[in-house]
């Protein structure tokens, strides 16, 4: 939904052609990090299908085609940018990257080495978070929405580290480490049924 915003949101100030709005993807570096290449040609031409926005064929171009293919956002494409706008900025869900489930199975190492791989991803984010704050510079050059969109950036990584530190003292405080490895224990919980309440 996000891409989409993005597309949608660059294109609102003027018509762009496919190289250009990947030059200042690439330029915009971690903000937009997750949008490839292969990924930006396929959401415009679904756009495009979508009627969202109108493509234009400029002959005498470089390159394979031999021509330079040009977006322009519709007035359908202008409403379906408001509404993700808001839709994206009143929605939270919270991100699952598969961690919280690998943590569980820690338990099925040696608590030695479930210690070891916490404190090597520690390592690893630290080290991510430092590439993040390089690329996005100097935040306060920027302006003040682009400066907010790379602080929350790096608040989700700090926010990451803060867990970890505190996962590696919570087990150390409750002698994770010295106590025998265990296959995880999972709670049942009830689900409420509609028919439960006949």
């Amino acid at each position: 939904m996000h891409k989409i915003l993005l597309l949608l949101g660059m294109l609102l100030q003027k018509p762009l052609y496919g190289y250009e709005l990947h030059r200042i993807i690439r330029a915009h570096g971690e903000l937009y990090a997750d949008l490839k290449k292969a990924n930006l040609y396929y959401l415009l031409e679904r756009l495009a299908s979508d009627g969202y926005l109108h493509v234009q064929f400029q002959a005498g171009t470089r390159g394979a085609r031999g021509e330079r293919v040009i977006y322009e956002l519709t007035d359908l494409g202008k409403k379906r940018f408001h509404e993700l706008l808001h839709e994206v900025m009143l929605t939270y869900e919270p991100v699952h990257i598969g961690v919280d489930t690998a943590v569980v199975f820690l338990s099925y190492l040696p608590h030695a080495e479930g210690s070891r791989l916490l404190q090597e991803r520690r390592v690893i984010v630290a080290q991510r978070r430092a590439t993040v704050a390089a690329d996005l510079g100097d935040l306060a050059a920027n302006a003040p929405l682009v400066h907010i969109a790379g602080d929350h950036l790096l608040s989700l990584i700090d926010v990451e580290i803060a867990w970890i530190d505190r996962s590696l003292l919570y087990l150390r405080d409750v002698n994770w480490l010295d106590a025998p490895s265990e296959p995880p224990q999972h709670q049942v919980t009830k689900i409420a049924r509609d028919d439960e309440n006949l």
